[in-house]
């Protein structure tokens, strides 16, 4: 137990050097450009520009200047505004150009802690970034409706709020911010004059039912992408309707479903006990935003639990997606430990699960991207729960059972390379020579990351495993071919890209290796986390 509370401590104290290096890093850069090296991308808006000079005024934009030191322009950063503000996994730095008038000439993506897929696809879209073109430095404080990339809105709305931000708007990190006008309360209560806590009341102080609101009551049901803000009119135990006052989901889902309820009413005039007693999926039915509806649905039956049952604490609800993702870690971990980690058929059969929900379903993989970024928030909060616990559970199984039971039970792509090598009888291994030079790759790739990630280089690290295909798609070049690699080789080396390519994978494999036994391993990796803490100072 000594030996696996030093490993499992050793991460932990790469986690804060991590946090407090970038912290310091960007403490200290949050207000500094560098001038020189954004003179290439300034000239695509003010052709002139020749060199940046130092923040005035209290908006903090710098003059853009011409050889003969007249201004031409202007420029700021979104940062330190916008760092609050997160999208899918971190907050993301934008550079706004100005004409001479304080109008947006062109708006540029400096950096993003948020998943390299999502943040590519927003890159990727001209009508992004240029949606702020001609606006005046005034208006900008307002985010509006930002344009929504399909598939990545939640990138999407963390860059426009984390703008909007940076240039005045307040509770841009709240994602359901604000009271409810009392205009939308009057579809439900024609005379009503004020609402105090959920009570709805009318200008005599008559009591006219009451109206629950999901973002205050805690409930957070995660959809296609993220969660709903709800609003439930009661008279009674007798529900008046129900609305979709906000959504972090993804467009198109979220108007149709919003349309479906104003439309369909599928709650209206039902008892507590009607909703509560209906199978899940047949009261919101949205063809093509199946997920969506149903995380509206368990909304709504958590809301009803919490406000008829109040001595239950209020807290994130486990929607039945959740539930069969608990399930899927559950049922891993238990063949993992159990007597029955042997039997191949079951295991093939539990790869087929692994792939099927844990990969194409759900995408639920850990990562370095992942472990990084929560390094450099220095959070591990903002995963959804399943995400969570089977980061957790990947780290503790190994050190303190001295059985990697995440890696050869339940990645799905650690699943997809096995049914790869199914296929084919007769398996290959390499030279020794090439198999010992080989299976030091995984840890060169790790070393390199958190080095990157400590030196402040802006790199996507998803891009080195292959994890975001499962979840994103073939959005990225080397993830892609990183994917098809692996298990194209896996189907005559088994388990080549473990063995050969996953950083990951060899840090469960170290918390694995010799259980209750210094390791040469033991002394190294003790070396680089002192040393990454000597560093700590000299961000």
């Amino acid at each position: 137990m000594l030996i696996a509370c030093y490993r499992l401590g050793l991460l932990v104290a790469a986690f804060f050097a991590l946090y407090f290096t970038t912290a310091k890093r960007e403490d200290r850069q949050v207000d500094h450009l560098d001038g020189a090296a954004l003179l290439s991308l300034l000239k695509t808006d003010l052709p002139t520009a020749a060199s940046v000079g130092a923040p005035e005024g209290d908006d903090r934009l710098r003059p853009v200047l011409r050889p003969d030191g007249e201004t031409v322009g202007w420029l700021a950063q979104s940062y330190p505004e916008s760092l609050p503000v997160i999208g899918y996994a971190g907050p993301t730095n934008l550079l706004v150009v100005f004409d001479t008038s304080r109008r947006v000439r062109g708006v540029h993506l400096l950096e993003s802690a948020d998943t390299a897929g999502h943040v590519a696809k927003v890159a990727g879209d001209p009508r992004f970034l240029s949606q702020w073109n001609g606006r005046h430095q005034a208006s900008l404080a307002s985010p509006g409706e930002p344009v929504m990339v399909s598939s990545a809105s939640l990138t999407s709305e963390a860059i426009a709020r984390g703008l909007a931000a940076r240039f005045g708007a307040r509770e841009m990190d709240q994602w359901f911010p604000g009271e409810v006008p009392i205009g939308e309360i009057r579809r439900w209560f024609p005379e009503a004059s004020r609402i105090e806590g959920a009570t709805v009341s009318n200008a005599r102080g008559e009591r006219l039912g009451e109206l629950l609101r999901s973002s205050r009551m805690g409930v957070s049901v995660r959809g296609f992408q993220g969660s709903q803000d709800l609003l439930l009119a009661l008279d009674g135990d007798r529900i008046l309707g129900v609305s979709l006052q906000g959504s972090r989901d993804n467009q198109p889902y979220t108007s149709d479903v919003r349309d479906g309820l104003v439309f369909d009413t599928p709650f209206s005039s039902r008892s507590n006990e009607q909703i509560l007693a209906a199978v899940p999926g047949e009261l919101v039915m949205v063809s093509g935003a199946s997920r969506t509806a149903e995380s509206v649905e368990e909304t709504v039956r958590e809301m009803l639990r919490r406000h008829f049952a109040p001595e239950i604490k209020a807290g994130p609800a486990i929607g039945w997606r959740e539930g069969i993702a608990f399930a899927w870690i559950g049922v891993g971990l238990l063949l993992g430990l159990g007597p029955w980690r042997g039997r191949k058929r079951l295991r093939m059969l539990f790869s087929l699960v692994s792939v099927a929900c844990g990969g194409l379903w759900l995408g639920l993989m850990t990562g370095q991207d992942q472990w990084i970024k929560s390094g450099m928030r220095g959070s591990i909060t903002g995963s959804a729960l399943p995400l969570l616990a089977l980061t957790v559970s990947a780290l503790l199984i190994p050190a303190v059972f001295g059985k990697n039971i995440y890696c050869s039970h339940l990645c799905p792509h650690g699943a997809a390379q096995q049914l790869m090598g199914s296929f084919r009888k007769k398996r290959h291994s390499l030279p020794p020579k090439l198999h010992r030079f080989l299976v030091g790759m995984p840890w060169l790739t790790l070393v390199l990351l958190w080095a990157m990630a400590f030196l402040g280089i802006g790199v996507p690290f998803s891009h080195s495993e292959p994890f975001e295909v499962w979840s994103a798609g073939f959005v990225a070049l080397l993830p892609v071919v990183i994917f098809i690699g692996g298990l194209a080789a896996a189907s005559f080396l088994p388990q080549a890209y473990c063995h050969y390519g996953c950083p990951t994978g060899a840090v469960l494999k170290f918390l694995a290796s010799a259980p209750g036994r210094w390791t040469r391993r033991d002394s190294i990796a003790g070396g680089l986390v002192a040393l990454s803490w000597f560093l700590v100072p000299m961000a």
